[in-house]
Formats: C-alpha cells, sequence, structure tokens
C-alpha cells in the first residue's frame, strides 16, 4: 500500500523539478521561443519588404517625388532625371567594402532641369580613390541623365557612429546634415541610389545592382532556436528522469 500511495504522489512527467535546473533552464527556453516568435515576425516583415521592392524596383521609372511625399510611399520607386551634379560637393559614406575591397560610396548633390536638388548616391569606390583626381571621368560635367531608386535616410543601428559633417565623414544619410555641409535648400526627405549601366564597362563610381536582391533567411533562424529550445526540454526532461531512477535505485 505504501508503494501505491507513493506512485499516486509521483509527478505525471515522472519526475520531480529540481530548483537550480529549473531556475536555469526555463529563461533559456523562454528566450529561445521568444526569439524564434521575433524571427516569425521579421520573416513577415521580409516578405512584405521583398514583394514591395520587386513590385516597384521593375515598374516603368517616374519623375522624381515631391518633397512632400510620404517616405513609405516612395521607397523603393524607380526613377529618372535629368541635371547636373555638383561634383565639388561629394561627400563619401565611410564602411562601404565591396567584395572584400574597403571602399567608400559618394553622395553627390545633383539638380535637376526643374531647379530641385536631390541626394544621389553615385555608387562605390574604392577607399584610396577618393581624390577624383585618381578616378578620371569620374565627375560628368554639363547635363546627364539618371536612373535610381528612391531609398529613405537615417538607416542606422545601434552601433553606427555619428556622422561628423566638420571632416566630411559620413556613417549614413543625413539629408538635412548633408544639405547643409553642401551648401543647397529644399532638398526631398529621401536620397536617391543610383543604378548602373549593366551594359558599358564599369566605371566609378560603381552604382547599385539593379537585380538588387534582398537575404531572406528569418524562417531558417526561427526554426534553429525553435529547435534549441525542443533540445533543452528534452535534456531537461531525460537529466530529470535519470536522477529519479537513481533514487528510486538507492532506495531499494
Amino acid at each position: 500500500m505504501a508503494h501505491e500511495n507513493a506512485s499516486s504522489r509521483r509527478p505525471l512527467l515522472g519526475f520531480r523539478p529540481r530548483l537550480w535546473p529549473t531556475l536555469i533552464s526555463l529563461p533559456m527556453i523562454i528566450v529561445m521561443l521568444f526569439l524564434g516568435g521575433w524571427q516569425l515576425q521579421r520573416l513577415a516583415w521580409k516578405e512584405g519588404l521583398i514583394e514591395r521592392l520587386e513590385s516597384r524596383m521593375y515598374d516603368a521609372p517616374i519623375a522624381p517625388p515631391a518633397a512632400s511625399v510620404d517616405i513609405d510611399d516612395a521607397e523603393f520607386r524607380r526613377v529618372r532625371a535629368e541635371g547636373r551634379f555638383l561634383n565639388d560637393q561629394e561627400m563619401f559614406l565611410t564602411g562601404r567594402p565591396e567584395k572584400g575591397t574597403v571602399g567608400l560610396h559618394v553622395v553627390t548633390p545633383f539638380v535637376t532641369g526643374d531647379g530641385r536638388t536631390l541626394l544621389v548616391n553615385r555608387g562605390w569606390i574604392p577607399d584610396d580613390r577618393r581624390d577624383p583626381a585618381k578616378r578620371p571621368n569620374s565627375q560628368p560635367e554639363g547635363t546627364v541623365t539618371i536612373e535610381g531608386i528612391v531609398r529613405k535616410p537615417g538607416l542606422r543601428n545601434a552601433f553606427t557612429p555619428d556622422n561628423e559633417p566638420a571632416r566630411n565623414i559620413w556613417f549614413y544619410v543625413d539629408v538635412a546634415e548633408m544639405a547643409a555641409k553642401a551648401g543647397v535648400t529644399d532638398v526631398p526627405p529621401y536620397y536617391i541610389d543610383a543604378l548602373r549601366d549593366t551594359q558599358s564597362r564599369m566605371e566609378l563610381p560603381i552604382g547599385a545592382d539593379p537585380q538588387i536582391g534582398l537575404r531572406n533567411e528569418h524562417l531558417q533562424y526561427a526554426l534553429t532556436w525553435f529547435f534549441m529550445a525542443i533540445g533543452l526540454i528534452v535534456v531537461y526532461v531525460v537529466w530529470h528522469r535519470g536522477v529519479e531512477k537513481e533514487e528510486r535505485d538507492a532506495v531499494k
């Protein structure tokens, strides 16, 4: 009868949770499940972003939007404009490697035929070609036609340093700061990533690839976190059952 009473008091899982293993494992499991769920949210966001990017990038180019445009409605729109670059006002986005080579992105004010001024990220140059004299023909004179993608400025993370306008050192696009540095006004609250001409010889600066693709590995990340949580649960249960078995064997 005593044996039956002991059996009736045994937890349904076949073990009695121990304090320290539970205090250590339970928060880790919760964090892993949270991170897996967060990655699923990121997956939905990224899929929507890719769909929006593709639907807008491959439409026929339009004129650059007005300054009053809603950035979310304009981002990734393909645009085309005629005008001239203010080459003496080049600015450089640092920390932009290309295929393992340290480099910069050249951002230049562009005055359109109707008198508006836009900021254009013309593309990548090696770090040692900052001086225009070291990259002949990289500053077109007169009226030119550009084609590019509208981009939202100010994208940075917690590790992105502050811009240093006085030293012409930029880590991210800040339209207001860059416009002030270049001495131009009434600049729309976006910038344009100029696209490279895939039919011509690659010249500096190297513009953005027209076939822009975004990595989307959030599902793999989510599954990794969920499997890690499941694995830890299995280890937790197996360890406790092993301890329970050892204790029962010791009593016999």
